[in-house]
């Protein structure tokens, strides 16, 4: 029985693993340049956005999704169908036309770029199923596993790389727009989360970031249920 028990967790855990595969992913120009675009993948709240190079990565990518991708006015929309990597030529105007081709470089590349997206100073989007999908009970917890770049110190949910000018190292919690704790949040009500690490609109208050947290509505309850 044990031996059974053993071999249940073992595929439990591979399963996992697999499901959180990186993803990478390449946009340049014809000419070679990076793209800055904005990743988004349909029909979910997961998204990232690329680096000067036209770096980005995901995670928890499935072989059925789509990626639409998207810079200034211009959208291109491109289907993963199983790859593990994408290195994306987007044709811009008076071009003839796009290319998307799977990458073994890239998808050799780990979560390298994973992280590099984390590490910049941007932000980062992570989805409700991303969080709820680690296993933990807390939202913070959660957080702590799908964001590297947070961390819990003396009571204070802060950003590592973050050398704040006040007392307090702490980044602002905004809920659906109003500022709150972690704990008054349920993990199983949030939709999406945002960790915003660079400059931004809230002046003072989020000069050591913000983490923005947006709930699910009645009707995104369910289509989850469904």
């Amino acid at each position: 029985m044990r031996g059974v028990f053993v071999s249940i967790v073992m595929l439990f855990a591979i399963g996992v693993v697999s499901a959180q595969e990186p993803f990478n992913g390449l946009i340049t120009r014809m000419d070679g340049s990076g793209i800055r675009a904005t990743v988004r993948v349909k029909g979910s709240s997961k998204w990232t956005k690329a680096d000067g190079k036209g770096r980005f990565g995901l995670t928890d990518i499935e072989a059925c999704d789509t990626l639409c991708l998207t810079y200034r006015r211009d959208t291109l929309v491109v289907a993963v169908e199983g790859r593990k990597s994408l290195h994306i030529v987007w044709a811009e105007e008076g071009e003839v036309y796009s290319s998307v081709k799977e990458s073994e470089e890239l998808a050799n590349f780990g979560y390298g770029y994973v992280k590099r997206r984390e590490s910049v100073d941007y932000s980062s989007g992570i989805s409700g199923d991303r969080l709820r999908s680690v296993g933990c009970s807390s939202l913070l917890d959660a957080l702590l596993i799908c964001c590297p770049s947070l961390r819990y110190y003396n009571g204070e949910l802060c950003l590592r790389t973050q050398n704040s000018i006040n007392s307090s190292s702490a980044v602002l919690i905004l809920c659906d727009g109003v500022e709150t704790r972690l704990e008054y949040i349920s993990l199983y009500d949030v939709k999406s989360v945002e960790v915003i690490k660079g400059p931004n609109m809230y002046g003072f208050r989020g000069v050591n970031g913000v983490v923005l947290i947006s709930t699910m509505t009645a009707e995104d309850a369910l289509s989850r249920k469904r």
